[in-house]
């Protein structure tokens, strides 16, 4: 299977180490090749012959979302008008496209929140950051078209990488014990290789129709109960602190998204990530193996 990387950022140099293991993996960033013109996409496309295409790039912001408030042009240019010509292109190549997307579009714990329900912590509510307003934006311009979207959440994994989770929380003296969804993204490049060999299966009765998937472990955790398994394994911060939204929220440009999503639509296609905790201890065991070697 030949499969095109789009984005060099935390997840998608994850996922291309991984695939690599098994696929003909090609990863670019735009320094390597400008993506974001449809003509030089759309040859390339048509000479390599990918099977998927899976788009990893947006605009984040360094060191955190609150940088999105500064760039609001690149946020959305990167994050919407970028994704939705990058669909356009692959469909009119013919190549599958999966983009990853994000589940920060939610707030609150009224409910654990499905594909279909519609964004509490985007558009139309003043409070949510720039970051999650364009993100809930490309979904709306997506969500109807030829195009598989996978909402991670709260990204982590074995390496020191400093967009990992786990790297952040224990750089933090200051923490909120919020309830969140996570995304192992060792589990979650597990999860797109069983999804491409199925669509690609013509024996496969299973059919995976395009459109939105929460692709989250299963087990939403407290940040205490985070930071409880860092200390077991001796990586805790001793300047630890919890302290309240509001006053995180008194040092911060924007607010922040905490939820719970449902994995209920992945788990009927019995593509269910590994159990949060599971997980979690084996990236810990591994960031004690590997401590200062990233």
């Amino acid at each position: 299977m030949r499969v095109l990387v789009l984005g060099k950022g935390y997840v998608g140099t994850a996922l291309a180490s991984c695939l690599a293991q098994c696929y003909e993996v090609t990863h670019i960033s735009r320094a390597d090749f400008d993506y974001t013109d449809r003509a030089k996409l759309f040859i390339h496309l048509n000479k390599a012959r990918y099977e998927f295409v899976i788009n990893t790039c947006g605009y984040t912001g360094r060191p955190n979302v609150d940088a999105c408030e500064d760039n609001i042009e690149d946020t959305w240019y990167y994050n919407v008008v970028v994704p939705v010509n990058i669909q356009k292109t692959c469909k009119d190549a013919g190549v599958r496209l999966i983009h990853v997307s994000s589940g920060c579009i939610y707030d609150g714990y009224e409910k654990r929140f499905t594909e279909v329900d519609e964004p509490n912590f985007g558009l139309l509510n003043p409070n949510s950051s720039w970051y999650s307003k364009t993100k809930h934006a490309c979904e709306m311009m997506l969500k109807d078209r030829e195009v598989f979207i996978f909402r991670i959440r709260m990204p982590f994994c074995s390496t020191w990488s400093e967009r990992n989770v786990l790297t952040k929380l224990i750089k933090y003296d200051n923490i909120i014990d919020q309830l969140n969804s996570l995304t192992n993204l060792e589990d979650f490049c597990g999860y797109i290789m069983y999804f491409m060999a199925d669509i690609l299966d013509e024996m496969n009765p299973q059919t995976h129709t395009h459109g939105i998937y929460n692709v989250v472990n299963p087990q939403p955790l407290k940040t205490s109960e985070i930071v409880e398994v860092l200390r077991e394994y001796g990586l805790g911060n001793p300047k630890w602190k919890q302290i309240e939204l509001d006053v995180l929220y008194s040092n911060t440009k924007t607010q922040r998204s905490n939820c719970v999503l449902d994995d209920s639509k992945i788990s009927s296609l019995k593509l269910k990530l590994p159990d949060t905790m599971h997980s979690l201890k084996r990236c810990v065991q591994n960031m004690v193996r590997h401590k200062g070697e990233d």
